[in-house]
């Protein structure tokens, strides 16, 4: 930024600002707006006046003798106005340097200090546009760089629409949001994070990059175990497949039966369905005894009378609950002449002859 008054004067000051975001635990400011003065060139040692900052005028150059202008800065930051009104408050915030130099001088090749930095902390979102006042000061013995006294040797003002971007750069002026903040108000905030309230990184812009197994807005959402049901499973860590209560199997997609049903299935936790021939309250009931079971013997034809239950219809000759029990064994004519023993097997009753005759064998 270079002012000139006239031929005979010239000020010539450059500055470069600065705008931090910075995050702070208690939200005192949401960041900080920096200015820094590079140079300075007053050659004459001139006030805006005209008049010398000490002693006077020497009349053959027109230069000041005495002391030097004992120069330091003052900085007024308010809000966008077409037509710059120095009076009034500085609704952004203000702020002074202390005495940093003489007529002429360079901060360009040296290492920036912070008596001839700036800085105004501020808690809201940085806006598009913004006024800047700058003023270059003499000071007195009878003034302090912090009560606004001291005569003023230049004023410069800037009045733009300056939109905060992260690492920009521009010949007078660069505009930076801190670490975390993103957004041309630098108010966008993102910090990576690894624990219970969130699992991610951000990008260039700053907007969430969920981790490898999270998911949700806040990427606090685990992803479960690649099968797990959706509706009956659940899970804390990525990869996990709890169960919901009810509910089994390595994907949680399989209920859990009535305790105790011994031949049936379910649809939802706690039924007992009957397979086929299967019947009761815990499925244990056969309906079907005489297919499963095939009680009747010697030939006798079963029928299913209940669970559990049946009824065996014998052939002539035999008789009991199972047609076990033969009532005519070795009642052949033949038998009556022969010695004979008569034994139960497995399904009747079987006569042998002990001697010859004319039926050595008979089965009954």
């Amino acid at each position: 930024m270079i002012l000139r008054r006239s031929s005979s004067f010239a000020a010539v000051f450059s500055i470069h600002v600065f705008l931090q975001c910075l995050w702070i635990k208690v939200s005192v400011a949401s960041g900080y707006f920096e200015l820094q003065i590079l140079s300075m060139q007053n050659v004459n040692g001139e006030l805006q006046s005209g008049l010398c900052c000490d002693g006077t005028r020497d009349a053959g150059d027109s230069k000041c003798l005495k002391d030097e202008c004992d120069t330091y800065f003052r900085v007024c930051l308010k809000e966008y106005q077409s037509r710059v009104y120095a009076a009034g408050p500085c609704s952004f915030g203000s702020g002074s340097t202390p005495v940093i130099g003489g007529n002429t001088f360079s901060l360009r090749t040296s290492a920036r200090n912070d008596k001839s930095r700036i800085v105004l902390p501020f808690s809201f979102a940085w806006p598009r546009s913004y006024t800047l006042i700058v003023e270059a000061l003499d000071f007195n013995n009878d003034t302090t760089t912090s009560n606004g006294g001291g005569e003023v040797i230049e004023r410069a003002v800037q009045s733009g629409h300056d939109q905060p971007e992260p690492a920009v750069a521009e010949p007078e002026i660069r505009v930076t949001c801190d670490e975390h903040y993103y957004g041309f108000g630098c108010n966008k905030f993102c910090r990576p994070r690894d624990e219970f309230f969130g699992h991610y990184t951000c990008d260039h812009n700053g907007n969430k990059t969920c981790l490898e197994g999270w998911s949700g807005p806040e990427c606090n959402t685990a992803i479960c175990r690649q099968g797990c049901s959706m509706e009956h499973g659940t899970c804390k860590v990525p990869g996990e497949c709890k169960c919901q209560y009810g509910w089994q199997g390595e994907y949680c997609d399989k209920c859990i039966p009535h305790p105790g049903c011994v031949h049936g299935t379910c649809v939802e936790p706690w039924q007992c369905l009957c397979d086929t021939n299967w019947g009761g309250q815990l499925c244990d009931k056969d309906l079907n005894y005489c297919g499963t079971r095939q009680p009747c013997l010697n030939e006798g034809t079963c029928s299913n009378t209940g669970p559990d239950k049946y009824h065996c219809t014998c052939p002539e000759g035999y008789s009991g609950v199972n047609c076990e029990r033969a009532e005519h064994a070795c009642l052949s004519e033949a038998l009556f002449l022969t010695e004979a023993v008569v034994w139960r097997t497995a399904r009747a009753l079987e006569c042998q002859c002990l001697q010859a005759g004319p039926d050595p064998l008979l089965h009954q």
